[in-house]
């Protein structure tokens, strides 16, 4: 389903790329060290392709982005805040200016698949972009976001 619209929606795109399916050990180690599960839509985007080279990450660029957040951004914000406005998302894919369509995690843990958001890095803040995935790659392969 995501590959077949991402392969007509990226037709003449200079950048995008779908990369293979995503083995499945890989996905449980992304979540795994993230921290979240993973919605199903994330797992089935990831297991139909590994990220496009441009917007949507990989398993292994979904682990690099954590961590260099988890490295670069308490330096800015106290354990707290760091907490809740920074590693309390689960970032997939990325405007290329520095932040993140992600998904927002609850206090109790669980990640929040009714909306996708964007996390500003400027200002460590999200607002709601697209309903799901499909929504947000529709939306930014048509350049309405």
């Amino acid at each position: 389903m995501y590959r077949e619209l991402l392969e007509k929606l990226t037709i003449g795109h200079r950048w995008a790329r779908l990369q293979k399916p995503c083995p499945e050990d890989k996905i449980v180690s992304a979540e795994k060290y993230v921290g979240f599960t993973f919605p199903d839509e994330l797992k089935s985007l990831l297991r139909e392709t590994n990220g496009d080279g441009w917007f949507l990450l990989s398993a292994e660029e979904i682990i690099s982005k954590a961590k260099t957040n988890r490295e670069v951004f308490p330096e800015y914000l106290d354990e707290d805040e760091f907490e809740e406005k920074v590693n309390r998302f689960v970032f997939f894919a990325t405007n290329g200016c520095g932040d993140y369509y992600c998904y927002r995690v609850l206090p109790n843990g669980k990640t929040d698949d009714s909306a996708i958001y964007i996390w500003e890095h400027e200002l460590f803040e999200a607002r709601t972009v697209a309903e799901n995935i499909e929504d947000l790659i529709i939306k930014y392969y048509n350049s309405q976001i």
